[in-house]
């Protein structure tokens, strides 16, 4: 399928997804926006090379409109990176964050990472590399910091569980001078996000980072976060952690449900480095293989009505101190 056909068809699922979400969120103006990313590997993504070239879509929602015929005034965005189950329910985390931050006077852009890759599930997420959408997050920040309702310095981006690494990583300085073609973001925030891999480099960041992590998760741990934190504050960069005590993956999403388990092997938890040629686990200095031992089998997934509020106040917070100023 052509470039141009994938990007119709990914305008054409986010449109529908629009329209049955528009009555959920408080904004004035929503417009479709593509995206022109690529695809590396990810020896590639560590080298600083580009991949093939994909054209992505998202919803950019703006909470202000302009006079009648003319554009809305410049105003702050945050960019939401949506997690390993692609574009979730009217009522998931992705339209519930997009919500509060949409009554808080923020606008939002969602971008889907997947339709224009031809990934419609999780079931084929090894086509995707978490650690690759930090190539996504800059490409949508290269475009909107053009547009002419959004406020270029005043761009946040804020990734949830695989879509975290867009949020962590583009943070870091090298990725930052290989893909950011001279720009950065305003504030990066991680939603249960992915920590385990140390990268080169990685304790150099060149924007404010907060984490939000249950610490009961079992999914994605919150050990290898707090681990990062510690070592970013140690190297004298601005990070913030809050962690969460009973809230595992997804507590901020209405539609996960009550917390359950399910019959689910991960190696989130699995501690891994870049080495010189790879990514290898920090046990055996090899890539990390299916019977390592790290891996776990059964996770907890669902909703926390508690926590999630605390969340939304907390990241709010965050944002008035750190951006909207």
């Amino acid at each position: 399928m052509s470039i141009a056909k994938k990007a119709t068809l990914a305008l054409a699922l986010l449109s529908a997804m629009g329209a049955s979400n528009a009555a959920h969120a408080q904004f004035a103006i929503m417009q479709e926006i593509a995206i022109e990313s690529s695809t590396p590997t990810v020896d590639d993504f560590l080298k600083g090379k580009t991949g093939e070239k994909v054209l992505l879509a998202g919803h950019l929602r703006l909470v202000r409109s302009g006079p009648p015929g003319q554009v809305a005034p410049k105003q702050p965005v945050v960019v939401l990176m949506h997690g390993a189950g692609g574009q979730a329910p009217w009522n998931g985390y992705i339209n519930e964050w997009a919500r509060v931050l949409n009554e808080a006077g923020v606008s939002t852009f969602n971008l889907d990472s997947y339709v224009g890759r031809g990934i419609f599930d999780n079931k084929n997420l090894s086509k995707l590399p978490a650690i690759v959408r930090v190539v996504d997050a800059y490409a949508a920040l290269n475009v909107l910091s053009k547009h002419p309702s959004v406020e270029p310095d005043k761009i946040v981006v804020m990734g949830f569980s695989h879509g975290s690494a867009a949020a962590l990583y583009s943070n870091v300085a090298r990725f930052q001078k290989m893909y950011g073609n001279g720009l950065k973001f305003a504030a990066n925030v991680s939603v249960y996000g992915l920590c385990a891999v140390k990268y080169r480099g990685d304790e150099e960041t060149v924007s404010p980072l907060l984490i939000l992590h249950g610490t009961a998760e079992d999914w994605v741990p919150y050990a290898p976060c707090n681990e990062y934190a510690v070592r970013l504050a140690k190297a004298g960069q601005d990070v913030r952690i809050i962690g969460y005590p009973d809230s595992y993956h997804v507590f901020d999403s209405p539609a996960a449900g009550a917390p359950r388990k399910m019959e689910f092997r991960t190696s989130a938890g699995c501690m891994q480095e870049e080495s010189d040629n790879s990514i290898v686990s920090r046990e055996t200095r090899k890539p990390l293989e299916s019977t390592d031992a790290c891996w776990k089998s059964g996770v907890t997934l669902g909703y926390n009505e508690t926590t999630t509020k605390k969340a939304h106040e907390d990241l709010l917070a965050y944002l008035k101190e750190k951006v909207l100023k």
